[in-house]
């Protein structure tokens, strides 16, 4: 790799797939893939950690970086893994001035050493979830000044119930403050979506939309980012190969619908606790809401919104 070759113009155009965990990002992400105008990053970048970092202690923010990377712990399917690895360790003692800097650096190293990937790429993708979403944003913003921004937005008690789920098969079981965090979580994030509702830069997409009307959802996500639509946004891949989802709780390559309730599955006790945590939270934040002049309602008003955008 020659490390004197400018940087393409295509790393200035940046676009971050963000939502709630257990939201959907990750299989929005894979749709993403095999586009030939947009480079998809296969791992989720981590900032939450550097919105303090002081840039004068680069090595150490380096270190961070990789350190925090799933990239270089997982198998991904055409990339050659082990040179990328050996970059990366290289970067730790480059001179790098920025966060954004240290991304570009990183996602042109992936780009050069995934075998499958667009030929001509005009931007490039990645994912970020959860946390604090006004934070995540505004840190990005910053970044990436006329970056894109593609917002997933789910029924935050089936996000909810998908992390009590994953949990369990994990074989943990939540404590009701553990119970408590998991309901709130995704509920605030939600809020915070829905004040984003009106400002035409960022793209919304509906989680039971996306797994109901996938071609039709995939088409107006092409739109917004001005790539070609193409049958490959309608099935996972990773670097052009189909793929399971990760965090999928199906072992299928195909995208489907859950047509479960919120409810199905829990346990009388967690069944319990998700109701009347989220009916505390939903009414604390309607009052916040109506105090701030702010938007916020049930979940379906926030889907009728987004279809009439």
């Amino acid at each position: 790799m020659n490390e004197e070759d400018q940087a393409p113009e295509w790393l200035e155009n940046a676009v971050l797939i963000y939502g709630p965990r257990k939201a959907g990002t990750t299989l929005l992400h894979n749709l993403h893939d095999g586009n030939n105008e947009l480079f998809v990053y296969p791992a989720e970048l981590k900032l939450k950690r550097f919105r303090r970092t002081i840039w004068q202690s680069q090595p150490k923010a380096s270190e961070l970086y990789f350190d925090l990377s799933r990239l270089s712990k997982t198998e991904v399917p055409n990339f050659d893994n082990k040179s990328y690895a050996s970059y990366a360790k290289s970067l730790r003692n480059e001179e790098i001035s920025s966060l954004r800097e240290l991304i570009q650096k990183d996602i042109y190293a992936v780009y050069r050493f995934a075998e499958n990937k667009p030929s001509n790429p005009l931007q490039w993708c990645v994912k970020k979830v959860g946390e604090d979403t006004n934070m995540i944003i505004a840190f990005w913003k910053q970044m990436f000044f006329n970056g894109k921004v593609v917002m997933i937005v789910r029924d935050p008690l089936m996000v909810a119930r998908s992390v009590i789920l994953s949990r369990r098969r994990g074989g943990i079981r939540l404590s009701a403050k553990q119970l408590f965090k998991q309901t709130k979580s995704p509920i605030r994030n939600l809020y915070d979506q829905m004040q984003l509702i009106d400002d035409k830069s960022f793209h919304f997409v509906v989680y039971e939309k996306l797994t109901s009307e996938t071609s039709a959802t995939m088409h107006g996500v092409c739109d917004y980012l001005g790539i070609k639509y193409s049958p490959v946004h309608e099935y996972p891949t990773i670097f052009g190969e189909k793929t399971v989802t990760r965090t999928s709780s199906k072992n299928t390559q195909k995208v489907f619908q859950n047509r479960n309730k919120w409810h199905n599955n829990l346990s009388f006790r967690e069944k319990l606790l998700v109701w009347i945590y989220s009916t505390i939270i939903n009414y604390r934040l309607s009052i916040k809401a109506k105090k701030e002049g702010k938007r916020y309602g049930p979940y379906p008003e926030m889907v009728k919104k987004i279809e009439n955008r």
